[in-house]
């Protein structure tokens, strides 16, 4: 399901090729990579030239019929040279993701007109390349982006998600990668056990795509050997798991983590999996089969789902296969062996709450009793109860994981590296909506939207970033030239970097009380 145009100006590009062959020019007109097995066409960019993209590659066989549900398959290589001029389509979701960009470019002053879907299918499991060589022997740095929506929306090339100033200015080979998501990549059912597969499809897809990364990545200029993963909220937290799985091994070398954490809170088994799919046969008439539920449509699908699971929290559950316990018992046992960056922002869910103190309440109920005491003086510190609720919520899903994954890094020969971004943009925008859960991407990709507010100050933290983002994914470290010093976690004295109106090294905030609180908030922590 891509776009006619790229298909239809596949003659057209064979002959430009053919005219600069005849011409003898340095450059031909389109990049091209063979590469499993598929000669690919691509595009330079329009704002860094040097820059090839490759859109909507295929990495496994399309999920659907028979596929719905199982493990991903390889994918047939296609006879012929195939265009990779545009993105495939979105993985099957509704417009969730679509209002969350409407939502904060109305805050900025943007029309609401220019949020759309994309279109939408199960057939959706490809991928897309930028590089800035392709040049089998350079052997660039490899950065992988998991996108995150909640695991039940979002897709890999978003706006602030592509990869075009990133590979330029970072000089490294930039990835994003799609995934099964919601009802179709987070399912289980009884009737699923003991198979290859029987959850968890979503994360099968991410170290799907990962092997082809592996398998293929140096024909793009890419370093098989140096690859890191690096992601956003739900996508930022799989890679949380992903990290724990022995699946997993060899295919990334580095982690970073952008307002994840929150799945220490998890601890999910396939029990809990399959009452996803009990649930979803009792809210169809028929109460289907598993065979049955394969043969519906994707809308039919989908909507039974949404009816029956509306308050459900899709995402992976411990299936003794990619994964064999929940991520706080694994970090607390066996340590992190990546070298890790991670980080908070420090007003992740301020957009999404008001004012209302009976909800505050809700949430401080939520939180273990043996040190719910803490954490209701700690937000009576806040000066009204919007930002107490979001102190509430950053602290237990985002800024404690971050320090305690952080500490978890394991050995000697792996460091971790822990930031907090406070950058809030300038004018109304800005004052609305503060550091908000998301705003760090368009500064890691320099993605900025045209309705974005900013400054001299944006110019130059993105710049940082950039750097930050790329040095790390290159050494492990993330420090450079020209760049105020970052210094490694460490556990007596530690520090994180301040990415916002200033970049320096502070203490991290409310660390004593995540150390307090970590054996009670996150299961298998404590021993």
């Amino acid at each position: 399901m891509r776009k006619n145009c790229g298909r239809s100006m596949l003659g057209v590009i064979v002959a430009c090729l053919g005219l600069a062959a005849c011409r003898g020019d340095v450059r031909p007109a389109v990049p091209t990579v063979e590469a499993n097995r598929e000669i690919l066409l691509g595009a330079f960019g329009d704002r860094h030239r040097q820059v090839a993209s490759f859109k909507g590659i295929p990495f496994a066989a399309a999920p659907v019929g028979e596929l719905r549900w199982r493990e991903p398959l390889p994918h047939t290589p296609r006879a012929g040279t195939q265009p990779a001029l545009d993105f495939a389509a979105a993985c099957y979701q509704d417009s969730y993701n679509t209002e969350w960009y409407r939502r904060v470019g109305v805050t900025f002053g943007a029309d609401a007109s220019v949020f759309n879907d994309p279109p939408f299918s199960e057939d959706c499991l490809y991928l897309n390349v930028w590089t800035p060589t392709r040049d089998p022997g350079a052997a660039l740095p490899v950065m992988v982006w998991i996108h995150g929506g909640a695991n039940k929306a979002g897709w890999s090339f978003e706006p602030n998600y592509q990869g075009e100033s990133l590979a330029a200015r970072g000089n490294v080979v930039v990835v994003s990668i799609a995934y099964r998501i919601g009802i179709f990549g987070f399912f289980g059912h009884p009737e699923l056990r003991g198979s290859a597969a029987p959850a968890n499809f979503g994360l099968l897809d991410q170290l799907a795509a990962l092997r082809w990364v592996h398998d293929n990545i140096s024909q793009f200029g890419g370093d098989p050997a140096n690859t890191t993963v690096f992601g956003e909220s739900a996508g930022a937290a799989d890679i949380g798991y992903l990290m724990t799985s022995s699946l997993a091994e060899g295919l990334f070398h580095r982690a970073i983590s952008e307002s994840g954490g929150y799945q220490m809170l998890d601890a999910l088994d396939l029990e809990d999996a399959e009452k996803i799919g009990l649930a979803l046969s009792t809210a169809l008439p028929d109460k289907p089969d598993l065979v049955t539920l394969r043969k519906r449509s994707s809308a039919e699908i989908f909507k039974a789902a949404r009816e029956a699971l509306a308050d459900h929290d899709f995402g992976p559950v411990v299936d003794g296969l990619v994964l064999t316990e929940s991520p706080a018992a694994f970090y607390r046992r066996s340590g992190l062996p990546y070298d890790l960056l991670i980080g908070t922002n420090e007003d992740e869910w301020y957009m999404y709450l008001d004012g209302n103190p009976i909800k505050l309440v809700e949430t401080l109920q939520k939180i273990p009793a043996a040190v719910r005491g803490l954490f209701s003086a700690r937000v009576a510190q806040e000066p009204d109860v919007q930002r107490s609720h979001d102190k509430a919520t950053t602290i237990v899903n985002m800024a404690c994981p971050a320090y305690l994954m952080a500490a978890s890094v394991a050995g000697d020969n792996h460091r971790a590296w822990v930031y907090r971004f406070t950058r809030i943009r300038p004018g109304p925008g800005g004052e609305r909506l503060l550091a908000y859960h998301g705003a760090e991407i368009p500064y890691v990709f320099d993605s900025h939207d045209s309705w974005f507010s900013g400054d001299e100050t944006d110019a130059g933290l993105t710049t940082a970033m950039v750097a930050y983002w790329s040095n790390f994914a290159r050494t492990g470290d993330p420090n450079g030239a020209g760049l105020v010093p970052w210094p490694a976690y460490a556990t007596l004295q530690p520090r994180v970097q301040e990415l916002g109106s200033r970049i320096a090294p502070i203490a991290p905030p409310d660390r004593t009380l995540c150390d307090q609180a970590a054996g009670s908030l996150y299961p298998g922590w404590s021993r």
